[in-house]
């Protein structure tokens, strides 16, 4: 994700001045390879050095954080005291809720922080305030986003697109809804729907998970009667999935075997699931719909999107979708296309016809009808 918000910000923001900053020094040379003919600064260091990163963020205009959601409340809250705006990839609502609490501090030193910056949350959250303009009135939103391989292999028909770390919070932490315009807390996997998106994606199902509804709930409860978000997956994940889970295999309680040293069955599932690998050719697909009224009368708005591994720039969807996602709004801060100060929810502040139109610009065309 990183390196598809450095190849962003490197062709798309004149004259930029770009530091990038990674643990692994061959990771930043890869970096330079691959961004060739743009050039940026490559920072060896690590992500709980403060000192280092405030010296590295001190007079920067904006800060992409692509970094685990552990990190992100510390690393906006040390971009504010630097008077950096900072936005991130998000992935876990009670960081967010933390980040929140940095509203007026961030208005103070004249900065913008928008946290969940990528695909779901992200791009999903401006398709759902897009949505909400349009309609006079809004009573459901449902969005529903996977990032996929597109040649799926048994035993998951799954391949990683980030984290495993983060993929097994998806499964197990509690997702957040809408239901009759209150915000309410569902458990994940469960609310199974089958989908078909033509072929060669005409056989998915889709199912609760955390995190895909971030700040909606809190922007639009009372105002929307029903929102909710899934995840998209090729038909039997779930099956397997859950039964991990009813099995104790996402357990975090760390427990021995004989005299062997204590773990926990989800860190041995974690590493289990590296045996997967993680996703080249892969493909995003999204299926977002809106119903309300307009104008009196009954309305709907259908939002589509199916994107694929980029070969030629050597990009998975995954990188294409949650990078270029991210950089956008980076480069609407430093452009003034956003100037609201403070922490910001990104569907009521990020405008949505120069997104989409800036998402265009990279080959990745979000259909809308209605």
């Amino acid at each position: 994700m990183g390196k598809a918000v450095a190849h962003d910000l490197s062709a798309f923001v004149p004259d930029v001045d770009l530091s990038v900053l990674d643990s692994d020094p061959g990771a930043l040379q890869r970096l330079q390879e691959f961004s060739a003919p743009f050039k940026f600064r490559g920072v060896p260091g690590d992500i709980q050095d403060l000192k280092l990163i405030r010296e590295l963020i001190s007079g920067s205009d904006v800060v992409v954080g692509a970094v685990s959601y552990r990190s992100n409340f510390v690393l906006s809250r040390l971009a504010v005291e630097c008077k950096a705006s900072w936005i991130d990839l998000g992935g876990n609502h009670d960081i967010v809720d933390q980040q929140f609490t940095l509203d007026k501090d961030a208005k103070s030193a004249g900065v913008t922080i928008i946290p969940d910056c990528g695909l779901a949350p992200g791009m999903v959250n401006i398709i759902a305030g897009h949505a909400f303009r349009e309609l006079d009135v809004t009573d459901e939103i449902h969005l529903r986003v996977g990032g996929l391989p597109q040649n799926p292999k048994p035993p998951l028909n799954y391949e990683l697109c980030f984290s495993a770390e983060g993929l097994i919070n998806e499964y197990i932490e509690p997702t957040r809804v809408l239901r009759d315009g209150r915000l309410v807390t569902q458990d994940s996997l469960c609310e199974w729907e089958h989908l078909d998106l033509g072929a060669p994606y005409d056989n998915l199902e889709a199912f609760y998970t955390s995190g895909g509804t971030s700040t909606l709930v809190k922007s639009f409860e009372g105002r929307v009667r029903n929102l909710d978000y899934k995840t998209i997956r090729y038909t039997g994940h779930l099956d397997r999935i859950k039964f991990l889970s009813d099995f104790g295999y996402f357990d975090s309680e760390e427990w021995s075997v004989g005299e062997k040293s204590k773990t926990s069955p989800r860190e041995i599932t974690e590493a289990l699931f590296h045996r997967l690998g993680w996703v080249k050719r892969d493909v995003v697909l999204l299926k977002a719909w809106a119903l309300g009224q307009k104008e009196g009368k009954p309305a709907r708005i259908d939002y589509s999107l199916v994107d694929e591994y980029d070969a030629a720039a050597g990009l998975t969807a995954m990188a294409r979708t949650t990078g270029f996602s991210a950089a956008i709004i980076a480069e609407m801060i430093t452009d003034g296309r956003i100037q609201e100060k403070g922490v910001l929810y990104q569907e009521l502040s990020v405008p949505y016809e120069e997104y989409f139109a800036e998402l265009r610009k990279r080959g990745i065309d979000i259909r809308v009808n209605g």
